[in-house]
């Protein structure tokens, strides 16, 4: 007999022999045993886990002659021709060569024949999710109402490329990734009966790599054996990791330590050095997240041996770390490499982006938080060092008018007899209607002649400073604080108006400022060209000019020639208010039938940020007969070749050969515009 790879010989042919799926087998066979077997069921899960394998047991079991508590005997000729698959009853179907409904109508028609040698014409039917829309929609009678000899079975690993309408029609059953520990203890039964010397750390690798599936780990171990099955001494782990290129214990263990450790300089040459050895950097990636998951589970469970399908050894190692770590660095850890892993599939150079990766999740996940922040705070107030901050009265609790600054301090005002108010005349500010203006007099240490303050806030009484003392410091050998005191109602003179002032417009009125200087500022000016010239405003670019610069932005900076192309043909009308407003002729649909609602919002934003406005708008009108400024240009143009020709002598002497005028002019090339 030829050779059988072990995913074949060792193939699961009663439900007992399932591993994982405990489940799924004894919900089958309590079907058989009585007899509420449905019409159709659909075997959901990922690949290499026993879809199929199931789908097969429980066909042997319908058509079995002498079932044994639900379980097929493997004895009888039913049983026996399914398994060598020469059972003409038992249709085994692969979907993505059946997915034309020519065939689909075809499978309907063979459904109406009885079965030959069985009880249960069965038809499995693997990876369902290929058949085309309009095959299902040929088969959903037939799977709806089957005739009572028919029954489906269906298997695939993407339902959600199934109908609903199927899935209402047929008992679903999701099968499970199988664990770590039951691979390891199938496959060490395989070595066993197959005389095959491996070490259980190797079985672990293998289960590991596997990633829950059976079919996987079979492959892999006939893999090992072909490779290291010669040796004398049998297949090691060390053999097990140079084979499907994983880490060491040991050097998962120095690399993870560094990385909760936040040892950037070792994570990089643990990197280099897994680098240069030919490890695969993706399943690398894999074993990190998995290292951290344990420690950190380890840190936060009591039992993680329930959680973890490791050995002993392993979770001893993952409790090792995570009693040097903090739980909460971990997880911002896991959460920064978890969602990160498929990116580094598609990077052009894995080691590169995987020291990135890893930098950037060890510097937010040891930076500083705010909580340890607060608790250190927290901490020096129990232990008095703010005492001093306590004694301090708030802003709010402290009188108005008065201010307390030490003379030490940086911020200490000078003296009041280096303070000395300056304000405009109120000759030279035009008054607004219904405001009034203060008359006061400067300090009493100033020197200044009393001049008028616009619009100045009716003067606070000095409050009791018997009520509201001051806050005093301790003694030191420092002068007095100095306080600035407000102006109390004394020096306050009587409240005088004017008239408005009809002959100054109200856009001046608004755009007058009144000007404060300190005592090194220089003097005011009195004569009124002087005092001009200080509140001239600056500047106004025009509508044209800040259009322009908006069509060149578009252009260079954006790249978005078509729209700069389109916008030469808007004529700005005005900006007023940080609005500029632009009109188009209506006729013309390059711009606004080329123009989007997000584009406007482009253009919009780039308008701010020319004009340093952050409040600017742009408003678009359409008008009709508008003449564009590319019209306008067009225009001159003619008129100056007109021009031109009109002083040509030969164009004279043809006007007057013909009595006619010049009626058109356009360049060579060029026809001319009718």
């Amino acid at each position: 007999m030829s050779y059988q790879v072990i995913a074949r010989k060792w193939r699961p042919q009663k439900f007992s022999d399932m591993v994982g799926q405990e489940h799924l087998a004894r919900t089958l066979k309590n079907a058989i045993m009585s007899g509420r077997i449905a019409h159709a069921y659909l075997f959901v899960g990922p690949r290499g886990i026993g879809k199929t394998t199931t789908a097969r047991i429980f066909a042997k079991a319908m058509n079995c002659l002498h079932p044994i508590d639900g379980e097929p005997c493997c004895q009888c000729s039913s049983c026996k021709s399914i398994a060598d698959e020469s059972n003409v009853d038992v249709i085994e179907i692969d979907a993505a060569t059946h997915t034309q409904v020519e065939k689909a109508r075809e499978l309907c028609e063979d459904v109406l024949h009885l079965p030959i040698s069985s009880k249960f014409k069965i038809y499995i039917i693997d990876e369902v999710h290929m058949l085309s829309k309009n095959a299902w929609n040929a088969l959903l009678k037939t799977i709806e109402e089957p005739p009572a000899h028919a029954k489906f079975i269906f298997a695939t690993t993407e339902v959600n490329k199934v109908l609903p309408t199927v899935i209402s029609r047929c008992q679903r059953f999701d099968l499970r990734r199988i664990k770590g520990t039951d691979i390891a203890g199938r496959l060490r039964l395989i070595c066993d009966a197959e005389n095959v010397k491996i070490t259980d750390g190797a079985l672990q690798i293998i289960a590991r790599a596997a990633d829950g599936g059976m079919r996987d780990a079979q492959s892999l171990l006939d893999q090992m054996i072909s490779f290291f099955g010669s040796e004398s001494g049998g297949i090691t782990e060390e053999q097990a990791l140079s084979l499907f290129g994983l880490a060491a214990s040991a050097d998962m263990e120095s690399l993870v330590r560094s990385i909760v450790t936040n040892d950037r300089a070792a994570a990089i040459e643990a990197i280099h050095r897994f680098a240069e050895s030919g490890k695969n950097l993706e399943t690398l990636y894999e074993e990190i997240i998995a290292w951290l998951r344990g420690i950190l589970m380890c840190r936060i469970v009591s039992d993680p041996a329930k959680l973890l399908e490791e050995s002993q050894e392993k979770i001893d190692l993952y409790q090792n770390i995570a009693a040097t770590v903090k739980p909460d660095a971990v997880q911002r850890l896991m959460e920064q490499l978890a969602g990160s892993g498929y990116l580094l599939r598609e990077a052009i150079n894995n080691q590169v982006f995987m020291e990135s990766l890893l930098l950037k999740a060890m510097r937010i996940a040891h930076a500083v938080q705010i909580e340890d922040l607060i608790a250190r705070l927290n901490q020096l107030r129990n232990a008095g060092e703010f005492d001093a901050v306590k004694s301090l009265v708030p802003i709010y609790e402290m009188p108005v008018g008065q201010i307390v600054v030490p003379k030490d301090s940086t911020f200490a005002p000078r003296s009041n007899a280096a303070i000395e108010t300056k304000v405009v005349s109120a000759d030279s500010i035009p008054v607004i209607p219904e405001k009034k203006t203060l008359v006061t007099e400067p300090v009493a240490e100033s020197k200044a002649e009393p001049e008028v303050v616009p619009s100045a806030p009716e003067p606070v009484s000095e409050p009791d400073k018997d009520d509201q003392p001051p806050f005093d410091p301790d003694p030191i050998a420092e002068d007095a604080p100095v306080i600035i005191e407000s102006t109390t109602t004394e020096a306050a003179e009587e409240i005088v108006t004017e008239p408005v002032r009809e002959d100054v417009p109200l856009e001046v009125i608004m755009e007058e400022e009144v000007i404060e200087l300190n005592d090194d500022a220089a003097p005011i000016p009195e004569d009124p060209e002087s005092l001009a010239s200080l509140t001239k405003p600056a500047a106004v670019q025009t509508p044209e000019q800040i259009w322009q610069e908006l069509i060149i932005d578009v252009r260079d900076n954006l790249r978005k020639d078509f729209l700069a192309i389109a916008m030469n043909d808007g004529s700005p009308l005005s900006y007023r208010r940080n609005s500029l407003t632009v009109a188009f002729d209506p006729d013309y649909e390059a711009f606004q039938g080329t123009t989007t609602e997000k584009e406007l919002q482009l253009l919009t934003s780039r308008l701010r940020a020319i004009s340093g406005e952050p409040g600017a708008n742009l408003f678009i009108e359409y008008r009709q007969g508008l003449a564009t400024p590319l019209q306008i240009s067009k225009k001159e143009d003619v008129e100056k070749l007109k021009e031109k020709a009109a002083a040509d002598p030969l164009v004279q002497d043809t006007l007057d050969l013909f009595h006619g005028h010049l009626a058109d002019a356009h360049s060579a090339g060029q026809p001319a515009e009718l």
